[in-house]
This record gives C-alpha cells, structure tokens and sequence, in this order.
C-alpha cells in the first residue's frame, strides 16, 4: 500500500484556475488573478491519515504579498487509504463542522465575552467534480507543530478548549440538530476495514508475546491474546451513541497532538489550535478525554498529572456552562469519572495499539526514503510489519509505561471481555 506517496506531487487539477476560484471567493473580489504559485506537501509524512494535505503559496495582482493557503483532498494512490476515505463521509463531516457547527460554537462564545478560537478559517471547499477544502494557513500567524507529545502547561490549553467545545456542543444541541447526525467515530468508521483491523490486531499480538517478559506482568500475556479481536468491537460500542450515558458532548474525535498547532509568544504559550474535525462524533465526553490523554498528553504528565486534568476540564466544563447560560442538570466529576470508567477498555486499547508509536521516531521503524518521493507502509508484508513494529514495543520508555500500567488495567477489568 502507498501511503504519504500521494502528498508528494499535487494533482493536475490544483492549477492557477482552481486558485484563482478559490481566492475570488475568499477575498469577493472576482477580477482577482493569480500571476504565480508553487505548491509543497503540508504535512511531514505520517502525521495524517485520514485526508492529502498540499500548502499552497500563491501570488496574485491584486497584493505584492504572497498568500499561504492549506488545501486538503482525498488520496488519488490505490490502496486501503483511498478505499476507506473514498464515499466522503470524513470530508462531509468537516465541511460540516466548519460551515455550520464550529461557527455556531464561535458565535456563542463570543456571546458571553470569550474570545476562544476553535479551528482554522476555512476559505473554501466544494464537493463535485472532486472533494476539497482550503483553509487559511495559521502559520503566518505565527503557529507550529509539535514534534513531541504535550506537558503540564500545554495540556491543561488543551483540556479548556475540549472544555468549551463540549459544553458549547451540549448548549447548542437543541439548536443544531445536525450535532447529533455525526455518528461515526474513529473506531467505528474503520472497523468494517480488514486491513485496518488487522493491523491492530497485530499490535494486541505483539504485546502478548512482549508482556511475560516484563516483570510483573508475566501472566498477562494470554488474556491479552484473548481479546485482540473482541477489543475492537467494544470500542466501536463506545464510539456509538448511548443514550443511557450520563453525559452526551460533541467529541473533536481525533484529539492527537499531531492534529494541534501552537503559538508562543517569547517562550510562552499563548494559544493551541485544534485541527481536524474529520471524525468528530456525538456521545460521551469519556471519547475526548482518553483519547487525548493518550494521544496528546505526554507519559509523563498524564502519569503526574491525569486526575488534575480531568478536574481541571470538569471545572472549565462548568464554568462555560454557567456562562451560556444553560438550563439542564450540570454533569458533576463524579458522572465525568463514571463515564470515564465505563468506557476503560479504550484506554488499553490506545496503550496498546497508539502509545507504542508516540515513543520513537517514524523514521526509526520505517526505511525513509532520501528522494523526497514518499514511503511505503505494506500491510500486506506481515513479517515486515510485525518486526518494524516490535520495535516500538520494545523501547525502554514504552516497556516502562506498559510495566506501571498494565496491572492497572487488569486490576480495573479493561483486558477482559466476554
């Protein structure tokens, strides 16, 4: 399977013409000509799945100055990455979140005298002849990625912006309707995907071979075995709405440091830009908060810190709540934390399945290529695969990640399944 090959060579379709429509629109200023462009990949190779990102840097006559814009597209490579994103569900979704959902957001917070910024402004986007969208490109405003996951300081910006977007999401439900309508989250998109699930699979395979050589964790390695298939099927029912939850919130879906910008200002942060709104999905909060303090927080501040984070988004959660005014029940911590446990088997499943891959670099697991022509990730070359991957399962860091919590999960129930 290709995979980021499709990032390297932007189609024929993104010419002069396409941003010449795109910049008319955005400046409504249809006279506009574009006199010049280059087009460059958007993302270092592995950090999306789920969408091709092109930054486009283009001129035009009516400003000496150059406009960044990023662009994103569906993969036109064959392969498992087309074949999962091709019926558009993903772009649909955050054509949605964009044009209707997070402005809804925006104009409520401002409403009550709270500035937030939810995402990047999107300029553009149509679904025929192909499906695209083009967003400002915040890096001129002086946001960066991140190489490496979140501490203290920077996860607590997160978990008060999650803070605000669900309670935002549980005000305007009523409202906005089409909140509800986002049903399919990352586990439950993809479970119908053999090769998806497969190579997670592996990963649950990996960790029971890995884990009796682990001090105290010897008698694990088969019941972890046992439930590498039923493990997913319960994390599908997780991302699937239960109305007996206690709390329901629009959950961002993908809360991965990788789908973060940052902005600092003389060494301080000032602010965290979420990014990615392809997955989010309406159910329980517990979806956001494990899947961040697994994918966006560090090992070492959720170990020092994860129940601070989690009263720390409780209060954030309720002090918006107050501000906008809301009439229902307040979610209390107690009903955070229960929807929280409830819905533990995510949490070894990311420490299974995610973790491993936040503690060494892409490039020390895959053979990258030094043409600057994309990299190759088989799916089909198991033996390959399964050796690239132990490696990661191996490292001292996530080998002493996995000894300290490992019997916690068991203790807790999250490595059985019936």
């Amino acid at each position: 399977m290709a995979f980021n090959k499709d990032e390297m060579h932007p189609p024929s379709w993104m010419d002069e013409r396409f941003f010449e429509k795109v910049l008319r629109q955005s400046e409504r200023d249809g006279t506009l000509s574009v006199t010049g462009m280059r087009i460059v990949p958007g993302t270092k190779p592995g950090d999306h799945f789920a969408s091709v990102i092109f930054r486009a840097i283009v001129q035009h006559d009516k400003s000496p100055d150059e406009v960044s814009l990023i662009v994103k597209t569906l993969p036109t490579e064959e392969g498992v990455k087309k074949d999962l994103l091709n019926d558009g569900y993903v772009f649909e979704t955050e054509t949605l979140m964009y044009t209707e959902i997070v402005p809804a957001m925006h104009r409520l917070l401002q409403s009550v005298g709270d500035q937030t910024v939810l995402g990047a402004r999107l300029l553009y986007h149509e679904k025929l002849p192909r499906w695209v969208m083009v967003f400002e490109d915040i890096t001129k405003h002086g946001y960066e990625m991140k190489t490496k996951q979140l501490d203290y300081e920077e996860s607590k910006v997160v978990f008060a912006k999650l803070a605000r977007w669900h309670a935002a999401s549980m005000f305007l439900v009523d409202t906005t309707p089409a909140i509800k309508s986002l049903t399919k989250g990352v586990y439950n998109l993809f479970e119908q995907n053999n090769e998806f699930l497969n190579m997670w699979q592996k990963n649950i395979e990996i960790l029971s071979t890995i884990v009796p050589e682990i001090p105290g964790c010897e008698s694990y390695g088969e019941r972890i075995a046992a439930i590498k298939e039923k493990i997913f099927k319960r994390a599908s029912s997780i991302y699937t709405y239960d109305p007996s939850s206690l709390v329901h919130v629009l959950n961002h879906g993908d809360c991965h440091f990788k789908n973060m910008m940052f902005k600092r200002t003389e060494g301080t942060l000032e602010d965290i830009m979420l990014l990615d709104f392809q997955l989010s999905v309406w159910g329980t909060p517990a979806i956001d908060l494990i899947y961040a303090m697994y994918n966006a927080v560090s090992i070492d501040t959720k170990e020092a810190h994860r129940e601070d984070l989690i009263t720390f988004y409780h209060q954030e959660l309720t002090e918006c709540l107050k501000k906008f005014g809301y009439l229902r029940k307040f979610p209390t911590l107690h009903e955070i934390q229960i929807e929280i446990l409830k819905c533990g088997h995510l949490e070894f499943l990311l420490a299974s399945t995610f973790v491993p891959f936040m503690c060494v670099e892409l490039s020390e697991i895959i053979d990258m290529p030094e043409d600057g022509q994309g990299f190759e990730m088989d799916f089909a070359d198991t033996d390959k695969m399964i050796e690239s991957f132990t490696k990661c399962f191996r490292t001292p860091i996530y080998v002493n990640f996995i000894q300290k919590n490992l019997p916690k999960f068991v203790h807790k129930g999250f490595v059985d399944l019936e």
